[in-house]
């Protein structure tokens, strides 16, 4: 019995006397484990103060990553301010990076007992590897960004241009592409050169200095060559001129209101034209003069002669364009500043002239009035292979009547003309479509009828020519060579 118990009480002094003895061994051992790393940065063996030292020290050095920031390298980005060369400490620029649950660690294992110490280092799910932490203050960075470079004045973009020169050629300036320092690429820039370790042996691309060329950003004008071009004004696809040499002050001047309100006129693709606004816009902005009208199918004095001109030389440009005529209708009367059959009047709310522009692309109205003459040029876009041309077939010629009235201030004998007469016709117009200069296409475009207007002559009221069939004719009577009632059409 004796002995159990001296056995059982030597086995208890061996086994505590190995606790002791453990406890010394592994709690006197103040060096770190061994792989207790932080962020990369080996610390095992060592004393908690070295390490705590190395961890300041690389702590220290990676807060003092340097960027050198170095002017744009794209020439004439910028205007003749200089950017200097400017480098920056990541600290400076805002970055912080601690180690806080490492050196917490250190010294919690520099200040344990021999126990706890001996705990720590035997026991196996005990945390020797720390991460750093890294943060922003976003405040500091971009002030330190803005104080540097937010002032600096890049270049401002500038739309493209299109103008049409004297000799009808469309030119073109390019756009300027503007640019100014990216600041928002700049700061994401920034914050990727943050550390990635302690080490940088362990990692080569955790290197402490770096240089970034100050980034631009471009900013492309909305309106640019390409998009002009788009729009399709390429050329000046036609020109059609006719003359009002012999029209009076009061007609010349509606010609040339009339012409300078069409000038500059922008069509879209697939947009009806109606010439009734151009009278309206002519109208409100210069007003009209007294010119000869065509009002129950003779020429009277009224207000707006003139203006059918431009609908007409309007007319035969948009033929030679190839454009859709949607609206046209002759004059009752034949008018002299163009072939018969190739006229277009207007009479507001009766008669309009439109077509579409059915050439895919915009179409530019542009006119001009010089020397009594009067030009519409469209430009746009017309394969240069395609041409077009008119063709005319008088189908009748009626000739005038002469009718004669009584003017008692005539002695017998004597006669006075009033009016000459016009014979009257019937026209058929075509339009021809040429491709390499090959007949493609003949398309009837009208069968107009124009009146005749009677020879007007003014003879003694007992000439027998007022009576031809015994009637009594009324003294001083004047007949009208129309009686149909129609709308005023300007001439």
């Amino acid at each position: 019995m004796k002995k159990g118990l001296l056995l059982t009480f030597f086995l208890v002094l061996v086994v505590a006397g190995a606790g002791v003895g453990g406890t010394i061994y592994y709690g006197s051992d103040t060096t770190l484990p061994d792989r207790f790393i932080v962020s990369d940065l080996e610390l095992g063996g060592q004393s908690p103060d070295a390490a705590l030292r190395a961890i300041q020290t690389e702590l220290t050095e990676a807060e003092n990553t340097t960027i050198t920031f170095i002017p744009p390298d794209k020439e004439g980005s910028f205007s003749s301010t200089s950017i200097p060369e400017t480098t920056w400490t990541l600290k400076q620029l805002g970055m912080t990076i601690e180690a806080t649950d490492a050196v917490k660690a250190v010294q919690e294992y520099r200040d344990a007992s021999l126990w706890d110490r001996a705990v720590m280092r035997y026991r196996k799910n005990t945390k020797t590897d720390f991460e750093i932490n890294v943060s922003w203050d976003d405040e500091i960075l971009r002030k330190k960004v803005a104080s540097s470079w937010g002032n600096v004045a890049g270049t401002p973009s500038k739309e493209a241009t299109r103008i049409i020169n004297d000799q009808d050629e469309v030119v073109y300036t390019p756009e300027v592409i503007g640019t100014k320092l990216d600041i928002p690429s700049l700061l994401a820039t920034i914050k990727t050169f943050k550390p990635k370790s302690l080490s940088i042996q362990s990692d080569v691309g955790n290197v402490r200095n770096h240089t970034v060329t100050l980034p631009i950003l471009e900013s492309i004008p909305e309106v640019t060559v390409a998009s002009l071009k788009e729009e399709g004004i390429s050329r000046k696809l036609i020109e059609f001129t006719t003359a009002f040499t012999t029209s009076g002050e009061g007609r010349s001047h509606n010609v040339t209101v009339a012409a300078k309100a069409l000038n500059e006129t922008l069509l879209m693709p697939g947009e009806i034209f109606e010439y009734g606004k151009i009278v309206d816009k002519a109208d409100k902005e210069f007003g009209y003069k007294e010119a000869p009208v065509i009002l129950k199918g003779k020429l009277t004095p009224g207000i707006g002669g003139g203006i059918c001109q431009v609908s007409s030389t309007l007319y035969n440009a948009a033929l030679l364009t190839g454009l859709d005529i949607v609206e046209r209708r002759n004059h009752s009367l034949v008018v002299h500043y163009l072939p018969k059959g190739l006229d277009a009047t207007f009479a507001d709310g009766f008669v309009n002239f439109k077509f579409r522009n059915s050439t895919g692309k915009q179409l530019l109205i542009r006119t001009v009035v010089k020397d009594k003459t009067v030009t519409v040029k469209l430009f746009g876009t017309m394969p240069d292979n395609v041409s077009y041309r008119t063709e005319t077939e008088e189908v009748k010629v009626n000739q005038p009547k002469i009718v004669y009235v009584a003017n008692d201030k005539l002695t017998i004998g004597k006669q006075e003309v009033l009016q000459k007469g016009e014979p009257g016709y019937v026209i058929e117009s075509y339009r021809i479509k040429l491709v390499n200069g090959e007949v493609k296409e003949r398309k009837k475009l009208s069968k107009d009828t124009y009146r005749t207007q009677d020879s007007l002559i003014a003879v003694n009221p007992n000439d027998p020519r007022l009576n031809p069939e015994g009637s009594t004719p009324s003294p001083g009577a004047t007949p009208s060579p129309g009686s149909t009632e129609g709308p005023v059409e300007p001439v």
